[in-house]
């Protein structure tokens, strides 16, 4: 009768590793990617691309979130970008920037890595924090050694930029330092 409750358990630890392990494998882990973050619209409040938030009708704050391997430059030109977008939909033919803001924050990312090809079928271990709104719990993802492929985690930096920029429809130039949306938007960005 023990061996029976004994084999009972088994089986169920068996399942409850098997479902959680299929649960892993579904995608759970959160971290970001470290790689430069591409011109893209923010998932969610704490996503990594642009949002934008409406001040009055005329003034629009444009915020980038991007890893600190996105170049200066192309997060600036991502910001322009998405205020030319807006500007357009709204009739604008003008954007002035009045201020810009630039925070730097730590946080904790990872990227894929070429590792050694192992001879064995062993599994390794990412581990990482999953946090819902019941709390947070350490899950893990398994991936096979010999696919060439590890996962490291590294601490980087998030770049926080945001302008504000005021938009016009004058006919002529209202501002120096005012940017032609239809200009802006004829430059695509990568």
């Amino acid at each position: 009768m023990d061996m029976t409750f004994f084999q009972l358990r088994l089986r169920r630890g068996i399942f409850a590793l098997t479902a959680a392990s299929s649960f892993v494998l579904m995608g759970c882990v959160n971290l970001p990617d470290s790689t430069a973050t591409p011109f893209q619209s923010a998932s969610t409040h704490e996503g990594y691309g642009y949002s934008s938030v409406q001040l009055s009708d005329t003034e629009y704050r444009i915020m980038f979130r991007a890893t600190e391997s996105t170049d200066a430059s192309k997060v600036q030109e991502y910001t322009l970008f998405r205020a030319a977008q807006i500007a357009q939909q709204q009739k604008y033919s003008w954007v002035t920037i009045v201020k810009t803001d630039v925070e730097r924050k730590a946080a904790l990312g990872k990227h894929t890595v070429e590792a050694e090809k192992s001879k064995n079928n062993a599994l390794s271990v990412f581990q990482n924090e999953q946090c819902s709104m019941s709390g947070c719990t350490e899950i893990a993802q398994p991936f096979p050694t010999n696919s060439g492929m590890t996962i490291e985690t590294e601490v980087m930096k998030d770049v926080y930029y945001s302008i504000l920029v005021r938009m016009s429809d004058a006919t002529s130039r209202p501002d120096a330092k005012a940017f032609d949306v239809s200009t802006v938007l004829s430059h695509p960005v990568e």
